[in-house]
């Protein structure tokens, strides 16, 4: 039962390798070929789960978390240098009271109160607050690395989807033509490792001598009057048609082999992304179907002069050179002298060989006291230090400017790069994609060269996945482009 069953259904391909393709046939291939090769130009339209994402590393990111608590840690520097220095209190007792004109003295009270020279605290508190402020840019500046890193692996993932997904559509067609060819060479592969020519199948009867020769059982040639045979493709047909099928598998494998690879990356940027995230590396990353292209004016010639306004590197050593400024002025107040304000309590009492009036009366001292800087060694050199720290942070100051305008020129040529061959690709598809229909229905009706039409194929999947590629390269210079202007 189970051979009859196999010898009906090859008598079946047999048929349809013979009888004409029909029009319908042809028009059904086409329709076919154009919806799995349909690629939508504008393939980024709206979607906000990235902002999500960047939600959640603002929150969740622990070198984040580190430098927003340096800055908080660092905040607390301003009220520290801004305070009056501890006053001194000392207590003195006397074992043996002292014996004085108005008394026993017992013993001695202190207090004292330092003040530094004017302005040297409101000095201190800015250059603690200008501190604490070069904190928080480079928190900003950090946030805003993390944050283009989450976007340039959130974008190469995308990428990667849709890179699969353009592969997984060639394969599809890859194998549609498979079947196709399997027919047109006489070859089916029926689940067993060695493919059986159609050609051997003739009338039920299939016999060693005649295997593809196109001979039937009584050895008549197939195209002789009175075989009864059905008509079997000439032997040369059969091998070229076969060789065809043969070049198109190795084509499939390589197919699968790159789709392989692309899911191994695609697992790979899934855990950057949620190590990034500072959750489970296994969790689920949405990737939507298209991404949107930021609406902004990227091309503003005054757009440098904002990041230069904006940009946290810049405001950072800007701050930094503010807060030596501000030091320089402390040390010098440092090196004034201090005034100091007490007062000297005595406990006296009473004694029987005094006949003073003031016998037994407690004493009180107001004191004044004076620190003098002598050794002006230390001060000047002070002085010194935070003059050459400004000086360095001045040249910091510029170069860092010099690298963000390197920066900012790297992607505007990105940009532009990108958009150019956005347009290009686009173009280029559409007559491609055009131009290998054509040869695809040549093949099938006069027997067109397949070499070219799978070299159309390749230059048609490796346009398709440009266009991709242009797109996602022109989100990564927008995105460089964001964090170099630290606004989302």
């Amino acid at each position: 039962m189970k051979t009859n069953n196999k010898c009906n259904i090859l008598k079946i391909l047999c048929n349809l390798q013979f009888k004409p393709i029909s029009k319908h046939f042809y028009l059904f291939l086409c329709i076919s070929i154009y919806f799995n090769l349909y690629l939508c130009i504008s393939v980024f339209s709206q979607s906000d789960s990235l902002t999500n994402y960047l939600d959640i590393v603002a929150k969740n990111n622990p070198d984040l978390k580190a430098k927003y608590n340096k800055y908080l840690a660092d905040l607390q520097k301003v009220p520290q240098v801004g305070s009056l220095p501890d006053p001194d209190v000392s207590f003195g007792y006397f074992i043996k009271p002292m014996e004085l004109v108005s008394g026993n003295q017992i013993a001695q009270i202190q207090l004292m109160q330092m003040f530094p020279w004017f302005g040297t605290l409101r000095t201190a508190k800015d250059e603690a607050s200008k501190m604490a402020l070069s904190s928080f840019e480079l928190f900003r500046a950090e946030k805003e690395e993390i944050f283009f890193n989450v976007r340039t692996n959130y974008y190469q993932l995308f990428l990667t989807q849709k890179q699969i997904q353009v592969y997984d559509t060639t394969l599809i067609l890859l194998k549609s033509i498979e079947q196709l060819l399997i027919i047109k060479s006489g070859t089916i592969n029926l689940g067993s490792t060695n493919p059986v020519n159609l050609g051997q199948i003739s009338n039920g009867n299939n016999t060693s001598g005649n295997s593809g020769m196109g001979m039937n059982t009584n050895n008549q040639p197939s195209n002789q009057p009175g075989n009864t045979s059905m008509n079997t493709p000439s032997m040369a047909g059969n091998n070229s048609a076969f060789s065809d099928l043969l070049r198109l598998k190795v084509e499939i494998k390589e197919l699968e082999d790159n789709i392989a690879s692309l899911h191994n990356r695609k697992q790979m940027l899934i855990i950057q992304i949620n190590t990034l995230l500072n959750r489970k590396t296994i969790s689920e990353i949405y990737i939507p179907d298209n991404l949107e292209f930021p609406v902004f004016d990227f091309y503003n010639p005054a757009l440098f002069d904002s990041i230069k306004e904006n940009n946290p590197m810049v405001k950072m050593n800007k701050a930094d050179i503010l807060a030596y400024q501000e030091r320089q002025k402390m040390n010098k107040k440092m090196g004034y002298p201090m005034f100091g304000i007490g007062l000297n309590y005595m406990l006296i009492n009473k004694s029987d060989m005094s006949s003073s009036a003031m016998n037994g009366k407690d004493m009180m001292m107001p004191m004044l006291s004076v620190k003098l800087p002598l050794y002006r060694k230390k001060y000047n050199a002070s002085i010194k230090e935070a003059q050459y720290l400004e000086i360095s942070s001045n040249a910091q100051l510029l170069n860092a400017e010099n690298m963000l305008f390197m920066e900012y020129s790297e992607y505007q040529f990105a940009l532009k790069d990108a958009e150019r061959k956005l347009s290009l690709y686009q173009d280029i598809v559409l007559l491609t994609k055009k131009n290998f229909d054509l040869l695809l229905v040549q093949y099938y009706t006069s027997g067109a060269d397949f070499d070219a039409l799978i070299r159309l194929q390749r230059q048609l999947l490796d346009y398709k996945l440009s266009i991709i590629q242009a797109g996602v390269d022109k989100l990564a210079a927008i995105a460089g482009l964001q964090k170099l202007l630290s606004k989302n």
